[in-house]
């Protein structure tokens, strides 16, 4: 006997249980359902089925419950932190993973994988769902891990991946907007995304910051909260800051007292990364002055501004960029550091969000010398008519269209010059390009690694 929430997987024998979330219930293929042992239902069915039905509270719950008892309760001495947000997610979960990992072993759960130790299990979704998080939670009982930094996206709440979870940490970095394809609207965006705060009780702390507008609404809440931000009124109050081509140097003010750190990751959204998750760790009660003595040895993140040398001796920044605010702050660091020409490798992907296109396209044309427009994950849609998207109603005419991302990132190294800044958005480490139905092998830090060696 398995368990199936999916009625074309029912075999004969299978137990089918009509999970249900804001977009779809499957209670609706019941009638699809020919053999089965039983179907776990939460309302009334007038459907003649000759197969028992069993009603509960929540099937939700319910599958939790099973998968739960079937791990032998894996969560139970499991410390969960989450971070969701639109841009940030990534960096701060493995900037928190990563600090922890120096006192104890600590795993993180995300875009990159399940990583812990020295393992790394690939996953299909940022925010798992929930029979896999408890398997993934079961494998880090028996590695004797404690602590889990997990990413938490809008769709893994719209779809209750995360029901039952109870955070004692609860992160956000920011709402700014995305997938609004999904999620129809930008209150339905935030709407969800503040669902997870919904999920701590009286022991749990929310990290929330002061400069966004996720923070009055998440300051009504009753919930206990450590601010952070530029605000004077943010508990970690940052007081000034200043941008490097290697490195950032900032200042915050923790009650009345003034802390100096020199961090390894660029730019002014790295800041509010970095305060965070320096927030969430001081919440846990481990010495400030510690945690800020072990920043200078956080490594890069995979796909997150990771820099490249040329030959020519112009920089190259990769970076999983694709939101409207994230490729607006990348551009702002680079014009901040800039001593030559700043040149842009970026597309969108195709199957997402349409309406950010064209403020991408009016982003990159105006804060660079020069924008190479290309591929990103296609899918069904045409490169032409998605780039044609980007470049509406442009009116510079500093960019070109290359289909091939490997010969728009080939062009973009041979063009560069001394000191120029050449920023590849979008896809980070991804290993794959999407192009209709099929996940054909494709890497930008391969290409770019041929092309300046």
């Amino acid at each position: 006997m398995n368990i199936k929430t999916n009625s074309k997987d029912v075999k004969s024998g299978d137990v089918f249980i009509c999970i249900h979330d804001e977009k779809e219930d499957r209670h609706k293929y019941i009638k699809d359902i020919k053999k089965a042992s039983a179907i776990v239902v939460d309302q009334s069915i007038n459907i003649k089925t000759k197969i028992p039905i069993i009603k509960v509270k929540n099937t939700n719950d319910t599958l939790f419950d099973i998968y739960d008892k079937y791990y032998n309760y894996p969560l139970k001495d499991l410390n969960l932190i989450s971070v969701t947000g639109t841009d940030g997610k990534t960096t701060t979960s493995f900037i928190i993973k990563s600090l922890l990992d120096m006192i104890y072993p600590t795993a993180y759960l995300g875009t990159l994988g399940l990583c812990y130790k020295d393992k790394q299990i690939k996953t299909n979704n940022t925010t798992v769902s929930a029979p896999k998080f408890l398997e993934y939670a079961s494998f880090l009982r028996k590695d004797n891990i404690k602590n889990l930094v997990m990413e938490v996206s809008s769709e893994g709440l719209l779809h209750n991946r995360c029901n039952n979870l109870l955070f004692k940490r609860a992160i956000i970095t920011n709402v700014t907007g995305d997938h609004l394809n999904v999620h129809n609207s930008f209150e339905n965006y935030l709407k969800t995304k503040l669902k997870l705060f919904d999920q701590l009780d009286k022991n749990s702390i929310a990290i929330i910051n002061t400069d966004d507008i996720s923070y009055k609404y998440l300051k009504e809440k009753k919930i206990k909260t450590i601010s952070y931000g530029f605000n004077k009124k943010a508990d970690f109050h940052i007081t000034d800051f200043k941008l490097y081509s290697d490195k950032t140097i900032f200042s915050f003010k923790l009650k009345n007292k003034f802390y100096k750190v020199e961090s390894p990751f660029l730019g002014k959204f790295n800041i509010y990364n970095l305060v965070s998750a320096i927030a969430c760790l001081y919440s846990l009660d481990i010495d400030l002055m510690d945690v800020i003595s072990r920043i200078k040895y956080l490594k890069p993140i995979p796909g997150r501004l990771n820099v490249f040398k040329t030959r020519k001796e112009a920089t190259i920044i990769l970076d999983y960029a694709h939101t409207i605010n994230a490729t607006k702050e990348i551009l702002l660091f680079a014009n901040s550091v800039k001593k030559n020409k700043i040149i842009t490798v970026v597309g969108c992907a195709g199957g997402r969000d349409k309406s950010k296109r064209q403020d991408i396209g009016k982003i990159v044309t105006n804060l660079s010398d020069k924008v190479i427009f290309t591929m990103d994950d296609p899918r069904y849609e045409k490169v032409k008519d998605i780039v044609g998207g980007m470049t509406k109603d442009i009116n510079n005419n500093n960019y070109i269209y290359i289909k091939n991302r490997k010969k728009a990132i080939k062009k973009a190294i041979k063009e560069s010059n001394k000191d120029d800044i050449i920023l590849v958005l979008g896809k980070g480490t991804d290993n794959y390009m999407a192009i209709k139905n099929k996940y054909k092998k494709y890497s930008d830090a391969k290409i770019i690694k041929k092309y300046i060696y």
